[in-house]
């Protein structure tokens, strides 16, 4: 009972957090001051309620918490010159062993941005902030903003004069010019190229979106449903709320009621999530070796007990507890016996929960737990609610039987196969070399093999019943798991030339890294492989040589591309070779850096530019292999930086603003963004428009 109430108090708590608004401690204002005929500086100002504080864009601490973002709609008119700054009165403060050193600003916050702007227009933009005070931090919110750009007079040639001073005006000189005018000067001939990001982009960063999590959620929910757990129980619990009731009135109610209890336990798990889980620290857990040794354990446990092994099934007194507080006779016991369900389905619902949760935490959506498990709740709950409004159609519902053990021990298959990816991700980081690509495709060809085996009645478990039989005493299959066998035995078929390098492009982000296959048959005969036709190429005094060889040598995963893995480096053979770089930031465990190399990167006619007009710099910002000796620093954040993964991850966010996975930015030989082209869009003429962008403003620039 303490227990109870202790959650209760929490839920009221966090229930009472979300009936604040962030907005209501904080009021802010948006200007833009003009320093001479094209330069502008925007200046945000936040000024806060007594008590309480916004975080810094270095917050320190753990990662939990959430600075404000602000992100600008793209506008063919501005172009966005270095990163904003935030001036205040800086508080630092030690939690200890809570979070550590915070930092934040209380009372007035001013927030700078320049900008050079070609024409009079509103820059529009979202602004996502929260506020704390000492007991707690309100809920993020969205801040939809415009700001007026007046008085833009455009210069008769493609020099634009900035100038670093706030107070400078129009009549700004040549010789006042800072190196900030150079770049500038560079890149405004028509403003083309642009830091800011398209909607496109937006969506490729491995942010999904709130749609796509929900309705992950929902399948995954409906899967859950045909499980023996829950669909079992449909006939009983239907039957106890239309013929038990009172009146059919009072059973239709009652029924409405339970369904939404369902919907609002598993609700109350998604709050929890998304209070606790924000975009920063769903992209730390989902990139670091335990998230994902934890998960591999998880499915494997989890794929096991569906195969019939053993059963997981939360605590006899738990469920024993809340059924005695179960009945139909009060709204309290009708909610009760919901959570009855939700406990004792337990052992069926929690291998597609943990899926369920994965892909929270990986989307890297702040809002993904409410959303995922909204969707989750409602497939649980929407077929109890049907089926007592039509009860008749119970008749013509499937019986529970055997094919409802088929439908575990199928998902048990599945989750065998996923926990292989996590395995991987982890394999990949550290350069164990245990799941390289032909070992992995082995697994995964033997797991629908004998999957399809299984369907066909071929291979069977102990606690399976036997194929139904004809008229004749015949075994025989129906005609749906006849189809799932086909597909099981189809995907076998489709998978067998992979181990021979076949890009198995529908299918590349959950595959390793296709340079660990070790006979690579299919770019053998394109003549792609090891990056034979960059390196004929290229000077050898400018080929890549760090983190090439030794204990832990890495290659590209761009066929027939000669890249390099150290950001100087790559930078240093752009001022060489006279062609700007590709910063292609990606990981070992990125799903969207597999699916872009094979849909688009490994395309004969992006290759080709690749190779003759780019260096490329392949960043992987979660490799775990130190750091080559005397290149270890200390960040701008504090932080020691000692493996290669998070040098390129401090490079990617306090050099460029970006986190998240694949990233890809045109720069030139300084390190200067001639372009930002987003990260997974799988548009080939999209990427090939872009390159030829980068290639004539380089030009431009270096003549």
């Amino acid at each position: 009972m303490q227990r109870l109430l202790l959650l209760c108090v929490l839920l009221f708590a966090g229930l009472q957090s979300y009936a604040l608004k962030s907005s209501d401690k904080v009021k802010w204002t948006f200007a833009a001051d003009k320093i001479n005929d094209t330069t502008f500086q925007l200046v945000i100002t936040a000024k806060l309620d007594e008590g309480w504080h916004i975080f810094s864009f270095t917050p320190g601490g753990d990662g939990s918490m959430l600075p404000p973002e602000f992100n600008f709609s793209p506008n063919a008119y501005v172009k966005l010159l270095g990163k904003m700054t935030e001036s205040g009165k800086k508080i630092e403060e030690d939690t200890k062993d809570v979070m550590g050193l915070i930092y934040y600003y209380k009372n007035k916050i001013v927030y700078t941005q320049k900008l050079l702007a070609r024409a009079d227009t509103d820059l529009k933009g979202v602004l996502t902030f929260m506020v704390c005070d000492d007991n707690m931090c309100l809920p993020p919110e969205d801040l939809e903003f415009s700001i007026s750009i007046k008085g833009v007079v455009p210069p008769a040639n493609a020099t634009i004069h900035t100038d670093t001073s706030p107070a400078a005006d129009s009549a700004t000189t040549d010789t006042e010019q800072t190196e900030e005018t150079t770049i500038a000067a560079a890149a405004s001939d028509s403003l083309k190229t642009y830091d800011t990001h398209t909607e496109d982009t937006k969506k490729s960063k491995g942010v999904k979106s709130l749609w796509s999590i929900f309705l992950t959620g929902l399948v995954s929910g409906f899967v859950a449903f045909v499980t023996p757990c829950i669909f079992s129980m449909l006939p009983i619990t239907v039957s106890f709320f239309t013929k038990r009731s009172k009146t059919k009135a009072a059973g239709l109610k009652n029924a409405t009621f339970y369904s939404l209890s369902i919907i609002s336990i598993f609700l109350i798990v998604g709050v929890m999530i998304s209070l606790f889980f924000k975009e920063n620290t769903m992209y730390v857990i989902s990139s670091s070796i335990w998230f994902n040794l934890f998960v591999f354990v998880v499915f494997l446990v989890f794929g096991i007990s569906l195969l019939g092994a053993f059963e997981i099934t939360l605590p006899s007194s738990w469920s024993s507890k809340l059924d005695s507080k179960a009945n139909a006779n009060s709204f309290g016991g009708i909610f009760f016996m919901a959570l009855v369900l939700v406990v004792v389905s337990f052992s069926c619902t929690s291998a597609f929960i943990s899926w369920l949760i994965v892909d929270i935490v990986q989307s890297q959506n702040r809002l993904g737990g409410i959303m995922g498990f909204l969707g989750f709740g409602l497939a649980i709950a929407l077929p109890f609610a049907f089926f007592a409004y039509f009860p008749g159609l119970l008749n013509s519902l499937a019986k529970s039987g055997g094919w409802l053990n088929s439908v575990k021990v199928t998902m048990g298959f599945l989750e065998l196969g996923l926990a292989m990816k996590f395995l991987s991700n982890v394999d990949l980081q550290y350069h164990w070399h245990l799941l390289n690509y032909d070992v992995y495709i082995s697994i995964w060809i033997a797991l629908a093999g004998l999957l399809g085996l299984y369907l066909i009645g071929k291979i069977k478990f102990s606690h399976d019943d036997d194929l139904p039989k004809n008229m004749f005493g015949q075994p025989y299959l129906s005609i749906t798991r006849l189809f799932f066998a086909i597909a099981s035995f189809s995907f076998m078929v489709y998978m067998l030339p992979g181990l021979w390098g076949a890009p198995l492009t529908s299918i590349s982000g959950l595959l390793p890294e296709r340079k660990t296959l070790e006979f690579n048959l299919h770019d053998n005969i394109l003549g792609l492989q090891n990056g034979q036709l960059s390196v004929s190429n290229m000077n050898q005094d400018v080929m890549p040589v760090k983190y090439t060889t030794g204990a832990y040598p890495l290659s590209s995963e761009i066929p027939g591309v000669a890249a390099y893995f150290d950001y100087e480096e790559a930078l240093a053979a752009s001022k060489k070779l006279n062609k700007p770089v590709l910063l292609d930031f990606t990981g070992h465990s990125c799903i969207n850096c597999r699916k872009m190399e094979r849909a688009v990167l490994s395309k004969p006619v992006v290759l080709k530019s690749l190779r003759e007009d780019f260096i490329v710099a392949s960043l992987y910002c979660d490799d775990r292999q130190p750091l080559v000796d005397g290149d270890e620093y200390i960040s701008v954040t504090g932080e020691k930086i000692k493996t290669l993964g998070s040098k390129n991850l401090d490079i990617e966010v306090n050099k460029y603003g970006e986190i998240g996975q694949p990233i890809y930015i045109f720069v030139d030989g300084d390190g200067q963004v001639i372009k930002n082209a987003g990260g997974y869009v799988d548009d080939v003429q999209r990427f090939l428009n872009i390159m030829e962008e980068v290639k004539a403003a380089y030009k431009k620039a270096n003549p």
